[in-house]
């Protein structure tokens, strides 16, 4: 018999792990998802495949070959644009000469087919739609049909007010060619929302059969953990093509050429693959090791997934963890609830990595960091947050408005309830989003802030030295590299802060453990006057205008739309300087440190 296996998602909404690779050769038990599929086709008589491509299909290509490794024949097509479900499908057109069943490639199901294809027949149906009955229907396509198994009824992604039954398509098909050339070729054309509603209008025979089985749609991470607890309770029956073993009370599934040290403990049930080392002393419950893993001796490895290649150094800690090809967990590691680390990552000795997070491909931490939030695509994690007087990362991604939060309530902790800041910002509105988020953080921990909005450092500084702050804080983007935030603190004397006091900050910010104020603590914002006049004054002050004005100066400056027009054309115009202004007005769009912005020639000054 004939099927068609849907291989070309995205895998979107399992990221990261389907960065580097396709959503289907993402591996359950060792075993990549679409190879379950293949195996779960040929048990119940599939041998003539066609698998649909889209995205990074050379890796899908050079895992099946022609097939006869896994006792198929396997082709491939890759249609030339997104025609949706269906539309692709019509693309494989030449194949389909009898009845052909439809499955997605990274689906997990050990559903009886050749029992359903046998009632499709039974029933003589031009379509039927193999259902499945969960207990949240809302993100799934649901089905109602009558006793005879005609579908009456059909709703696409229902909300709880649409919901009328628990019956839903798996995505899963049985089609006949007639039914397949309903399609219009070469054309955006979906199952649930295109062709069904099409043979409903026209009576045609639309059928669906409630299946015994298991079934899941591996959609992201949560459903890829829940698939492996599902996998070791034994609620699915997958063949993971290894001996089956009973060490003590753990069942485990062992590959080949497999080395366990002395004095290892095993609960559970537990999946090792080929050529993987399990040092002396290592303790191992309810998880998958990848083939050549290497855990080291007194590691811990609790509810986790290790994928191939991966190093794990002596006495590192993985709780509920899932850690990508080539990657290397440093000694004395600990990777806490939920943690995804990524295609060859570096983890430093004594790091902790704390729940939820995910780290992206490639990424280092440094020995003894604490990471509390996503590494996503920052090239490194490092072990101190401050860098002179500043914390640096990527905008958005390293820098987000979470961090901005969580940095200034453990800033505001560390200051003390009632005290003051005073904050300002660059142009852009990346800064402004960053350093609301920071206020909120401020004021979260009863700090009240004085926002003087877009002005220059050297006016932050002359407000501390001249106020009772107790702090100050200026965010802006890297000179250098506009992709970079920079967060800049100063004492309250306007020099930057001390070590001492960031360490402290840095401790509180880690450790998370930090006074957060009662609801009749909350701090006050504030946007104060004069702070802009006050500065100009001392300023004229502070210098011999007559001289100046003697002088005759004539001066070119590029604001670039920031905060220095706001200071300096008033002084100059005030001191006698002859200035010819350009993008003297600020502006969030049209700031010049952007790449699109830059000139792109350079200029020489001269004295006119």
């Amino acid at each position: 018999m004939k099927a068609i296996i849907m291989a070309g998602g995205f895998g979107t909404r399992l990221r990261p792990l389907t960065i580097n690779l396709p959503k289907p050769m993402v591996p359950i038990g060792n075993i990549p998802m679409m190879e379950h599929v293949v195996n779960l086709l040929k048990k119940n008589g599939f041998d003539d495949l066609v698998s649909l491509l889209f995205f990074q299909g050379d890796e899908i290509k050079s895992h099946f070959g022609d097939g006869h490794k896994f006792g198929v024949k396997m082709e491939y097509l890759q249609p030339t644009d997104d025609y949706g479900t269906a539309g692709a499908v019509r693309c494989a057109d030449d194949f389909i000469d009898d009845t052909v069943l439809v499955i997605s490639g990274d689906v997990l199901t050990d559903f009886d087919l050749s029992k359903a294809v046998r009632w499709h027949r039974d029933k003589h149906a031009d379509a039927t739609i193999l259902l499945t009955r969960v207990e949240n229907p809302l993100p799934y396509g649901i089905v109602i049909t009558d006793d005879d198994g005609h579908i009456v009824q059909f709703l696409e992604k229902p909300s709880w007010g649409e919901m009328f039954s628990d019956t839903i398509n798996t995505g899963i098909y049985i089609l006949e060619p007639h039914t397949v050339r309903l399609i219009p070729p070469s054309t955006n054309f979906d199952f649930s929302q295109n062709l069904y509603p099409l043979m409903l209008s026209k009576k045609m025979g639309l059928y669906g059969l409630i299946m015994d089985g298991y079934w899941k749609d591996v959609g992201n991470v949560d459903e890829y953990t829940r698939a492996h607890t599902d996998l070791l309770s034994g609620n699915i029956n997958l063949d993971l093509g290894t001996e089956k073993r009973k060490v003590g009370d753990a069942d485990l599934f062992v590959g080949r050429n497999v080395q366990i040290g002395s004095e290892v403990e095993f609960g559970g049930v537990i999946v090792l693959g080929d050529d993987s080392l399990i040092a002396d002393g290592v303790k191992i419950t309810n998880s998958v090791i990848g083939p050549k893993a290497r855990i080291g001796e007194k590691a811990s490895i609790g509810r986790s997934v290790i994928w191939p290649d991966v190093i794990v150094g002596a006495e590192s800690h993985l709780q509920q963890s899932i850690v990508y090809t080539n990657s290397h967990i440093n000694k004395n590691v600990a990777l806490l609830d939920n943690v995804i680390v990524s295609d060859g990552c570096k983890v430093g000795n004594g790091a902790t990595v704390k729940a939820n997070c995910k780290i992206w491909p490639g990424k280092t931490i440094d020995d003894g960091a604490i990471v509390s939030a996503s590494l996503v695509w920052g090239d490194k994690w490092n072990r101190e947050l401050f860098t002179q007087s500043k914390v640096s990362g990527l905008a958005l991604t390293e820098i987000t408005p979470d961090m901005a939060v969580k940095l200034g309530a453990a800033f505001g902790a560390f200051l003390g309830a009632g005290k003051q800041v005073i904050t300002s910002r660059d142009a852009s509105d990346t800064s402004r989003l960053l350093k609301r988020a920071m206020i909120a953080g401020f004021l979260a921990a009863g700090v009240d802030v004085d926002d003087i909005e877009v002005m220059p450092p050297p006016v932050v500084r002359y407000a501390l030295r001249n106020g009772t702050y107790a702090a100050g804080v200026y965010i802006r983007h890297n000179p250098s590299d506009y992709r970079t935030i920079d967060i800049i603190v100063f004492n309250g004397d306007g020099l930057d802060m001390p070590t001492a006091k960031l360490k402290k900050i840095e401790r509180m910010f880690f450790g998370e453990d930090f006074r957060r104020a009662s609801l009749g603590e909350i701090g006050h914002l504030d946007m104060p006057a004069g702070v802009l006049e006050n500065y100009r004054e001392d300023f004229l002050r502070a210098m011999d205008s007559e001289i100046v004005s003697k002088a005759g100066f004539k001066v070119v400056i590029d604001y670039t739309n920031g905060g220095a027009s706001e200071v300096f054309p008033t002084l100059f115009s005030q001191i006698g300087v002859n200035l010819v202004a350009l993008n003297a007005y600020v502006d969030p769009r049209r700031l010049s440190l952007h790449p699109e912005n830059a000139p792109s020639q350079s200029f020489s000054c001269r004295r006119l």
